[in-house]
């Protein structure tokens, strides 16, 4: 668990992150993670043009943008580490997306794929995700179905530390980690939803 208390590589950080950090109330409970979403979205904002897995948390940061689900969990888990809350960075594929793929249908063309996180708190393991605001209750960190048709293909401290860089990285990793994945396999695990808009 030490090891996802480090930002290392894509995930290291600088003075100004510290501080921008230390700025940030203490984390505790889960409800806390309130004090951490509004704070990102009050400093950084949507950027489309920027590009997907390659830049590193310093430059996101600089920036002040995010290309969207990529650039928030690896903002974000830098922030909690740094926070003290051991965070995972998880790569997920949406099930008909793969479906597709290798059925040859045209809707395989864009990939369908999310970030998520895997936080530590008050010495429970919840899953997070930070681009939709929410997170669940009851997760289990060893099942690799998730909500919403996501299956897990990667985890890691970050994406360039399973090697992907890029868009055409994420698929080709994707493809070939869930190769022997029978698609009928995947279990909807009906974890509860609770949204980060309706903590107290």
């Amino acid at each position: 668990m030490d090891r996802y208390l480090l930002n290392e590589g894509q995930s290291k950080i600088n003075e100004d992150i510290k501080i921008f950090c230390n700025n940030i109330g203490e984390i505790n409970k889960i409800e806390d993670l309130k004090i951490v979403d509004k704070v990102f979205y009050e400093n950084f904002i949507s950027d489309k043009t920027t590009p997907k897995f390659s830049r590193s948390v310093i430059e996101i940061f600089n920036s002040k943008t995010f290309s969207g689900c990529s650039d928030i969990g690896l903002m974000m888990s830098s922030i909690l580490r740094e926070k003290g809350i051991p965070t995972v960075y998880v790569e997920t594929v949406r099930i008909d997306w793969l479906d597709a793929e290798r059925n040859n249908r045209p809707e395989k063309e864009l990939m369908m794929g999310h970030i998520f996180l895997e936080i530590f708190v008050n010495g429970k393991w919840y899953l997070y995700d930070p681009m939709f605001r929410l997170y669940y209750d009851n997760y289990d960190n060893t099942n690799n179905n998730y909500p919403r048709n996501f299956y897990v293909f990667a985890k890691g401290l970050n994406c360039n530390s399973f090697g992907i860089f890029n868009t055409k990285d994420e698929r080709r990793i994707a493809l070939e980690r869930l190769e022997d994945f029978d698609v009928k396999d995947y279990i909807n695990p009906n974890y509860k939803e609770i949204k980060i808009k309706d903590l107290i």
